[in-house]
């Protein structure tokens, strides 16, 4: 399921970083400088494209020039440029030059700092009123599953919650659906939390079930969160590494399916999460579909 995790991540910061494009930025939080003018988008306001190269490990600095991320800009104006990532998991990605052409133009981001834990950080460019993201897996360096004590696995070290194939389960029409979760955890950017789910059906782990919440107070706090504003719920499959949504609910399917996510416990010496989910998702076909009996356990990673 990594290959999974990290596609539906993807799917996942693409729709809720659209509130943070209004925010504004500081070197301290990724940007740009100098004096040639680019973007991170295409005509159609789309990220132009990012590939991650390299193995990441905990507690080991990565070398530049195994470990990079590539992304292209669209060049409009020549000149010197600097651009740097946000701070994520101990780890920046930052690249300075000159562009002598206009045009698309490869740049390569290399990384400074030492990842701290095992887990998917999601890392954001900044580009004046384009902001795009790419996502960098640290592996357990021990490559023994312990970590030296933290969890490495995604499912909470050795706590076996998210390994249930019950962790989260609901109805869509006359469908049973459930299985467990392959990494919980908040995503830190640009200022806002995003606690993210990430699961997989049992028992053939061919399909994957996200929900992410905005947490708008900051923090994790039991209460009812809905797709329409602050939720995103999917339950997707794959055609290659192209999600394919089975049943979705967020701000694109507001006007026909809205689901509610309620957070009815969390311990934060724990890390235990629980709730409820149900509502209305949208099929693939567009047609609305009722979530009914929806729950969810969880150890956050």
């Amino acid at each position: 399921m990594k290959r999974n995790t990290l596609v539906i991540v993807s799917l996942l910061c693409s729709l809720f970083f659209v509130y943070s494009c209004s925010k504004e930025l500081s070197l301290e939080t990724g940007g740009k400088t100098g004096t040639a003018n680019y973007t991170l988008w295409d005509s159609a306001g789309a990220c132009i494209y990012d590939s991650v190269y390299g193995t990441y490990y905990n507690g080991i600095q990565p070398r530049g020039d195994t470990a990079f991320v590539e992304v292209q800009v669209n060049v409009t104006e020549t000149g010197t440029y600097f651009i740097s990532s946000d701070a994520q998991n101990g780890l920046t990605f930052a690249d300075s030059g000159f562009f002598a052409t206009t045009g698309i133009n490869t740049i390569r981001l290399k990384p400074t700092g030492i990842p701290l834990e095992i887990r998917p950080a999601v890392f954001t460019l900044a580009v004046d009123s384009a902001i795009c993201n790419f996502i960098v897996y640290v592996q357990d360096s021990t490559g023994t599953g312990l970590g030296g004590g933290g969890d490495t696995t995604g499912t909470g070290g050795s706590d076996t919650t998210n390994l249930s194939d019950t962790a989260w389960q609901f109805n869509a029409g006359t469908s049973y659906h459930h299985g467990s979760f392959d990494t919980v955890f908040v995503i830190d950017t640009l200022g806002l939390k995003y606690l993210t789910f990430v699961g997989s059906t049992a028992p053939r782990q061919d399909t994957a079930f996200l929900m992410g919440i905005l947490l708008t107070s900051g923090s994790i706090q039991p209460g009812t969160y809905t797709t329409a504003f602050e939720a995103g719920f999917y339950l997707t499959t794959y055609t290659g590494t192209t999600p394919v949504p089975v049943y979705q609910a967020d701000g694109t399917t507001s006007t026909s399916g809205v689901v509610t996510i309620t957070i009815t416990s969390y311990n934060s010496s724990t890390g235990i999460i629980s709730g409820t989910v149900s509502g209305d998702a949208v099929d693939e076909t567009g047609a609305v579909v009722p979530i009914t009996d929806g729950s969810f356990t969880a150890k956050i990673t």
